[in-house]
């Protein structure tokens, strides 16, 4: 049975953070740096958008992280004497981070957070769902060894190491081990797929080591593209313990600034259920199954495995000298014949620049019907009648951060100041749970909810410290079965994160 040895993935992934610490011990004094882009500091991600945006930058993006590889060398070759402010600010940044990587010292972070309360609607670079947290991190190279050690303590004594892995490149591509941060689409407020709404997953992965297109003349066609493909296991606290998770994505760039991305997620196995490579070959060709008796008639048959897959758009344009992006992702899940599939969630959005600010407006919605166009019934996106803990992770969609049956409108801008000052600001509005009926964690109060939201941070560096404070406020109007009730809450939170020399 090939995933009898899956029964070893979560021993494998933790053997390999030991391995990071012995790594470290040995070769802590040389060249340190991590193979992809933000996965200390989210906001050069979005350095990296900018330049996607403007035209100055031919990758893929929309797939997070971003490899360093071939987007260094574009960033380096740039001439910023005829950008605009916003990009040549972006350009600067991701070059300055370039050269401390050159420098080939240590990089080793503190980073300190204290919140009034735990948050409840995450973002891309939000504070984590918990009131207070420790983490130090260290990020190392050694020839085609890369790794990160992130170890993290969280209140109540609970700690993890979230964010660490080990990686070994050979040739265009890399694998790796471990659990970092993920967000799979061109979606500024969610994803319907993967985002970091959750804890990052424990997987292995195979991956592009570059974003930039292909010197290959049989590929070159694509443009820049990425592809990763990753096995891991969810908590084996939940319903199906140790259930199994797939997860594929695949980008490219056809024609400069348009971008298209593919997604493909899978649950299966578990405890109670076939998890060797037999069952893996009928997930990954999608044949149909009888589960839990012995013989089923063809009504009865479904498909091995719970998935989720789609596509998503983004391309960008010019009006009076500033870009214009709009982007789409529609990630579905069952369906009745073949891979055609039957619940389809849709994502949309529209993002521009006023000056030094991006501003985005983004809807998404996934209280849709279950099982074909015909059908009203709801409470089936994220869901699934044998992983009855559904597509999440520690009790947190991996997907949407408004999670099943929401819909919601957000509008975000992002501001960027001189010596590296950075604000945000967004406004969500949103329908939770609207027939009141299984309610999902999101809802900490009612079955059914309307929630206005204000949210926002500013951060700023001090030598060697990034600072960040930031804050929530939201208008709740609650109700559960025939009690109706509204309630304001509010969260504040402090960042501090110190990098050593």
């Amino acid at each position: 049975m090939f995933f009898a040895s899956m029964k070893k993935t979560n021993l494998m992934l933790k053997s390999s953070a030991l391995l990071l610490a012995v790594l470290y011990v040995f070769y802590a004094s040389k060249a340190l740096a991590s193979p992809w882009v933000g996965t200390v500091d989210k906001q050069l991600h979005y350095d990296l958008q900018t330049l996607q945006e403007w035209g100055y930058l031919d990758a893929t993006v929309i797939t997070y992280p971003v490899p360093w590889r071939g987007v260094a060398d574009l960033i380096l070759q740039l001439d910023l004497s005829d950008m605009a402010d916003t990009p040549k600010q972006a350009a600067q940044r991701l070059s300055h981070y370039l050269y401390l990587q050159k420098q080939q010292k240590r990089r080793t972070f503190l980073e300190l957070q204290a919140s009034s309360d735990q948050n409840r609607f995450t973002s891309f670079d939000g504070p984590e769902d918990v009131k207070a947290s420790g983490k130090i991190s260290n990020e190392f190279y050694w020839g085609r060894v890369s790794a990160q050690l992130s170890v993290n303590y969280h209140e109540g004594g609970n700690k993890n190491l979230d964010n660490s892995f080990l990686a070994y490149q050979f040739g265009d591509w890399n694998l790796r081990a471990g659990a970092i941060d993920q967000w799979w689409g061109p979606g500024q407020s969610s994803s319907l797929i993967l985002s970091n709404n959750a804890r990052p997953i424990p997987t292995l992965a195979f991956s592009r080591s570059s974003a930039v297109a292909s010197k290959s003349p049989w590929l070159s066609w694509l443009g820049p593209w990425y592809l990763t493909s990753q096995i891991g296991r969810l908590e084996d606290n939940r319903e199906v313990p140790d259930t199994n998770l797939l997860l594929n994505r695949f980008t490219f760039s056809p024609i400069k600034r348009l971008e298209i991305g593919a997604s493909w997620a899978v649950m299966w196995g578990g405890q109670g259920n076939p998890s060797g490579f037999d069952t893996l070959i009928d997930v990954i060709t999608f044949q149909e199954v009888c589960l839990g008796r012995e013989s089923c008639t063809k009504d009865e048959l479904s498909k091995a495995g719970n998935h989720l897959a789609g596509y998503d758009i983004k391309y960008s344009f010019d009006i009076f000298e500033r870009p214009v992006s709009i982007y789409a992702q529609r990630i579905g899940e069952d369906s009745k014949s073949g891979i055609r599939i039957t619940d389809n969630a849709n994502l949309f959005g529209v993002s521009t620049y006023f000056g030094s600010t991006k501003v985005y407006l983004e809807t998404s919605d996934t209280n849709i019907s279950c099982s074909g166009d015909n059908d009203t019934s709801v409470n089936c996106f994220y869901e699934n009648g044998t992983y009855t803990s559904g597509y999440r992770y520690y009790d947190r969609v991996i997907g949407s951060t408004f999670d099943s049956d929401a819909k919601q409108i957000t509008l975000g801008s992002n501001w960027r100041f001189e010596r590296g000052a950075i604000a945000e600001i967004i406004l969500r509005v949103a329908e939770l749970n609207a027939d009141g009926t299984r309610p999902s964690p999101v809802l900490t109060g009612g079955n059914i909810e309307d929630v206005i939201q204000l949210s926002g941070f500013y951060q700023r560096p001090f030598g060697a410290w990034l600072l960040k404070v930031g804050g929530s406020i939201e208008s709740r109007d609650l109700v559960e079965g025939q009690d109706e009730r509204n309630q304001v809450d509010g969260v504040i939170y402090f960042n501090a994160t110190y990098a050593f020399d």
